[in-house]
């Protein structure tokens, strides 16, 4: 699992919402998303009734990262016994206790059999100064989506969770024709340039793009920047328009040593959404995009 890829250079407009559900039949959740310092997608859930700012993080794989001490106030939580160990993009590993959650409600929405972990504060940051590890920060990711579909509307700053049986008519992704994998690092899908094709992993908890550097072909256009990315770390710009399910995607995409035991190509993170509305189908592993032309989210 590689999530939560923090880049300090990259500041946005916080916003400040309260948490709004409308339902049919309990089938659909509209959830305003705001964003914190770092651009990074937070919404409000309910936990036994308190309030938290949860981060959404498609970058991990599990369903819900608790602080310690949050865990013993969730009702039908208990350890499986296991721990998982995982990394973030400089290559530090971090060990966490494995949970279940029996059932978790939201609004009258029934979220069954959410996998967890203790929170790890493994956020990195990618340059000079300081950056919140989130050691409190409770996170969401894939496996609490299970067998159903989301809608990320950065532009509309809203995540729509619908079951899997339905379709919003009034979303404005028409279908869902493109396949996804579903790795251990998270949601793979693929992109290409002129040159050579790569397979990136959905991260909203990325601030910014990222190619592993040594991945990206040598024939690819890219630009020298003046980030100061660390020792020894020469800081370069992927220069090249990429398309994604036939759609252009035009961003100064870093590139940086990603720990080798990263298997994809690279991140595509909040600059990502910022440009599509992505619509995901875990039931059948489809995804639709649909470009903002605005896209001005931030």
């Amino acid at each position: 699992m590689l999530s939560r890829a923090f880049f300090i250079f990259i500041i946005t407009v916080t916003f400040s919402n309260n948490l709004f559900a409308k339902t049919q039949n309990c089938q659909e959740l509209s959830i305003p998303i705001t964003f914190d310092p770092q651009g990074l997608p937070i919404i409000e859930l309910s936990i036994n009734d308190v309030k938290h700012n949860v981060l959404l993080d498609l970058g991990s794989s599990d369903g819900i990262h608790l602080p310690v001490n949050e865990i013993k106030n969730i009702s039908g939580l208990k350890y499986t016994g296991n721990s998982v160990k995982s990394s973030n993009i400089k290559g530090e590993v971090f060990e966490s206790k494995e949970f279940l959650i029996s059932s978790f409600k939201i609004s009258c929405a029934i979220f069954s059999n959410i996998k967890g972990l203790e929170l790890a504060p493994w956020a990195a940051s990618i340059g000079e100064g300081n950056v919140d590890n989130g050691a409190e920060q409770i996170v969401i990711g894939l496996d609490f989506f299970k067998g159903k579909s989301i809608t990320i509307n950065y532009f509309d700053k809203t995540l729509l969770i619908n079951s899997a049986d339905k379709k919003d008519s009034s979303s404005n992704v028409s279908h869902l024709s493109n396949a996804f994998k579903l790795t251990k690092e998270g949601i793979s899908i693929g992109v290409n340039s002129s040159i050579a094709s790569y397979q990136m992993i959905l991260d909203s908890g990325a601030s910014s793009s990222i190619f592993v550097a040594n991945k990206v072909s040598p024939n690819e256009d890219v630009k020298v920047c003046d980030y100061d990315l660390g020792p020894d770390i020469e800081c370069k710009i992927f220069d090249s328009t990429l398309k994604v399910f036939g759609h252009s995607f035009d961003a100064n995409i870093l590139l940086f040593p990603i720990d080798e035991r990263f298997k994809m190509d690279g991140i595509l993170g909040s600059d990502f959404f910022k440009s599509f509305i992505v619509e995901i189908d875990f039931l059948n592993k489809a995804i639709a995009l649909t470009p903002i032309q605005n896209n001005s989210a931030s």
